[in-house]
């Protein structure tokens, strides 16, 4: 088989260039990781140890994502090399093979103590550590592994599936992620932290990567290479292999083949004995019913009676249910309260979140329009039992029942929109087709033909409304995919992959639009999120300086949330590592003395000299950090009024005028702090600028009165350490959505707090909601909550950003307004279905014959 270098080497450079952004998108994950543990952890060695290990991953994000693609480039090729040099080497004999593992395994066997004293103590650690990131990220990739396995052993030019020449198989990644970490010099202990907790997003990010390989080389034409099978000693010497590669052997007639004959060839999927095994008895379908025994065995297990020939009358019975099927004329129609005058106005004009459900399975009607004559029940019907007249085993009819119940359950999942459930019926004569020559196709996550299903149906949850122009042009070219699929003699899963890719690549391009906008949003969060994470650090140092006896509470809440905010600022923004960026430390001192009466009435001439300069560094810090000057206000107008009285001493000319005037009358000092105030609190949530509010898709929720110092959390009532993001409004539009809700006769009651806070709690990134918002129902997905959860952010159609915190969100889901959406697999439970009317029925009848 010729090789493809091209392919291969395009392959090669779109997974260093996709490994960025994994890489980065792994460094996240793990920091939100560990700094959730360190709030969690108990013990304060271990939250120190946790707190270094994601401050140090942070830090090396931005070098580590240009060198981690760089490192894996040099890896990729030194594997090709490697692998063609293999390659030409004559592959040895299933003999060889066999005597080669048993050699193993004994010289393994043989290995002593002494054997083990040789290796280095730090050896058998990276080696432990590599092969623990590998058993958690293996997992995750296995499915979509064994495809690309295929397809680049076919682009390498082997004859067979040899994964461990794979240039991108995941021991590499891992392999370079695990050295990149260890040359970054961390502690031992740390580097472990950061492979465990970036072990599960690697894993996630490895399958995209994979998915999108598979799809690139699809769309190339790459067919993927065969899998060696070796015989064990114990069939050495038993017919060679399986069947051959038709949908059905050849055979003399419907009956399968003849009487007596032992020829009994296989399908694809694996059944169908050959050589000299005779074929098996016939099975009687004529009465099948799919609760029998023989379907629990193939749905569950496999189906050890798969290969099994048909019998004469089973055919019998589908030739009779064909021509009733050609003498019947169309019936299919739409239900009686869709065809009423209006009904389909009025159900656009509802809003999308109360819209009734829609009835759609395997015999409804579906638009000619669209679907052209497979909109007509009877033609798929006449299809799907055409084949099963075609069937020349059990494992095909059970297939092509399984796919109709399969396509009858998703068609009925009320999560998805109408269109889509009944795009899946419109599909059912390609899965049908498919199941001829691959019966259990569905039982595979990573197969192309349950892959396609499953990834329009995850892509339609971006939409709630059927009649938006958005999810219309989502759906025309899925339309267009499916009615080519129906259009074409379906082989093998190929055709599929390549509908497949066609749609993924739209959609990649699609969210890249979305992406660069979220991205920085993403990235602004962030950065307030670590900047308010260094900034109460800063704030409990401050808290334990000796010199803040008889200092108001007024300026130690300025100095634990603002000052504590701009010096936190300045140390993320400064790019020479300074110890003091911008001297904003250094003022700390000279504020504490300038506001300390009983000093600073000594010496009034240095205070005098000092307030100009000190006056200047404070406002050039809350700009930097983008404070609105209303909201220092109050701070500034306290510090004037501490300052006051050396102030006026300075206005006496001279001592006479002092003797003239009588004693010069002071105002009330100030009273010191609190012994509660004298305590730095970790801020409740991040603090946000006006600009990254509005970016952040606050802005229709900011207070009616900008910079009023007000608490997010009834806890923190007495705490004004900096100004919290603002509360949201319950805007006009939010009233009359409530008031039209409770005059509904329909109307869902409210949710309880306790029940609104559970739901929160479960959201996690990623998941889908119902958001109302400027008076039209959104959907939107989460992605991203702050470490605490306190503030999250969702995204709607176009990368819109939504952030409102937690207790916004709560209100919310009681009100019904914020209303999460079940995303989970769709395939997958609705197989888990079909084995419950498998299951069901043999559960019940256990009574009844005991």
């Amino acid at each position: 088989m010729a090789s493809q270098p091209d392919v291969l080497q395009s392959c090669l450079q779109s997974a260093a260039t996709a490994a960025r952004s994994a890489l980065e998108k792994c460094v996240e994950d793990a920091v939100a990781g560990l700094q959730v543990a360190e709030t969690q952890s108990g013990k304060v060695a271990e939250r120190d140890e946790l707190a270094t290990a994601w401050r140090e991953l942070l830090k090396n994000k931005a070098a580590w994502s240009v060198q981690y693609p760089a490192d894996l480039l040099v890896h990729f090729k030194a594997n090709v090399a490697a692998a063609a040099q293999a390659a030409r080497a004559p592959e040895a004999s299933s003999e060889q093979l066999a005597a080669s593992a048993a050699a193993s395994s004994s010289a393994f066997a043989a290995l002593s103590h002494a054997s083990f004293s040789l290796v280095d103590d730090q050896d058998v650690s990276k080696a432990i550590e590599s092969s623990r990131l590998l058993q958690q990220v293996l997992p995750a990739v296995d499915h979509i592994l064994a495809e690309l396995n295929k397809l680049i052993s076919t682009v390498q030019g082997l004859p067979n599936v040899r994964p461990e020449l794979n240039p991108l198989r995941p021991e590499v990644f891992a392999q370079t992620l695990r050295e990149m970490a260890v040359a970054s010099r961390a502690e031992p202990a740390v580097v472990s932290l950061w492979l465990k907790y970036m072990a599960d997003p690697l894993g996630r990010e490895l399958k995209r990567l994979y998915e999108r390989l598979v799809n690139q080389l699809e769309l190339a034409n790459v067919q993927g290479a065969s899998y060696r099978v070796l015989p064990t000693p114990a069939n050495v010497g038993r017919g060679r292999g399986r069947g051959g590669n038709g949908s059905s052997p050849a055979g003399p007639g419907p009956g399968g083949a003849a009487e007596g004959d032992a020829s009994g060839g296989g399908g694809e999927g694996g059944f169908g004995e050959g050589g000299g095994q005779p074929v098996p008895q016939y099975a009687d379908l004529s009465n099948y019913e799919i609760r029998d025994e023989l379907f629990q065995d193939f749905l569950f297990n496999g189906g050890s009676n798969a290969h099994h020939g048909l019998a004469p009358s089973y055919y019998e019975t589908v030739e009779e249910e064909l021509a009733a099927l050609h003498a019947t004329p169309d019936s299919g129609s739409a239900p009686l309260a869709e065809s009423r005058p209006g009904y389909m106005s009025d159900y656009e004009g509802m809003p999308a979140v109360d819209r009734p459900q829609r009835l759609v399975d395997e015999r409804s009607q579906l638009s000619p329009q669209v679907w052209g004559s497979y909109a007509k029940p009877r033609e798929r019907a006449i299809v799907r039992t055409q084949l099963k007249k075609e069937a020349r085993q059990v494992g095909q009819v059970l297939g092509l029942e399984v796919v109709r119940k399969l396509v009858n359950q998703v068609a009925q999942d009320p999560r998805l929109l109408v269109p889509v459930r009944e795009a899946i019926v419109a599909l059912e004569p390609s899965l049908l087709r498919l199941a001829m020559v691959d019966p259990r196709f569905f039982s595979d996550e990573g197969h192309a033909g349950r892959r396609v299903m499953e990834r329009v149906a995850q892509r339609s949850f971006k939409y709630n409304d059927e009649f938006s122009p958005e999810f219309l042009a989502f759906f025309e070219p899925v339309t267009r995919a499916f009615n080519e699929l129906n259009s074409l003699t379906i082989e093998d899963a190929q055709p599929f992959g390549m509908a497949l890719a066609t749609l993924e690549y739209g959609w990649d391009e699609q969210d890249q639009l979305e992406a660069e906008n979220r991205n920085n949003v993403l990235q602004a969060l962030r950065f307030a999120e670590e900047r308010q994470t260094q900034a109460d650090q800063i704030a409990f140092e401050l808290s334990t300086r000796s010199d803040l006896d008889k200092v108001p509470g007024l300026v130690l809440d300025f100095l634990f949330g603002p000052w504590a905010l701009a010096m936190a600022h300045a140390k993320l923004v400064d790019t020479r590592n300074q110890i003091d960026p911008m001297g904003f430390g250094s003022v700390v001192p000279d504020l504490l003395w300038s506001v300390k009466r009983e000093v600073t009435l000594k010496r009034p001439a240095k205070l005098i000299e000092m307030i100009p300069s000190l006056l200047a560094k404070l406002h050039e810090g809350l700009e930097l950090l983008g404070q609105d000057p209303r909201e220092s206000e109050p701070f500034f107008e306290g510090l004037m009024k501490l300052h006051r009285p050396v102030l006026k001493l300075r206005r006496l000319k001279s001592q006479r005028d002092a003797e003239e005037s009588g004693a010069v009358p002071l105002e009330p000092e100030e009273l010191p702090a609190t012994p509660e105030q004298r305590l730095a609190k970790a801020a409740a949530h991040p603090w946000l600028a006006r600009d990254e509010l509005d970016a952040a898709g606050f802005e229709d929720t900011l207070p009616t009165a900008p910079g009023e110092l007000m608490p997010l959390e009834e806890e923190h009532e007495q705490s004004l350490a900096a100004r919290p993001v603002a509360e949201e409004e319950v805007d006009s539009s939010h009233a009359e959505l409530i008031a039209e809700q409770e005059a509904s006769p329909n109307a869902v009651p409210a949710l309880a707090q306790g029940e609104a806070e559970r739901l929160l709690m479960s959201l996690r990134a990623g998941h889908w909601v119902d958001l109302y918002s400027r008076r039209r129902w959104l959907r939107a997905q989460l992605i991203w909550a702050s470490t605490k959860g306190t503030l999250f952010m969702f995204v709607s159609h176009g990368g819109q950003p939504h952030s409102m915190t937690k207790r916004s969100c709560e209100r919310l889901l009681r009100e019904r307004l914020l209303r999460p959406v079940d995303s989970q697999g769709v395939v997958a439970q609705a197989l888990d279905a079909v084995a419950s009317e498998v299951v069901s029925p043999a559960t019940q009848a256990e009574p009844e014959t005991a």
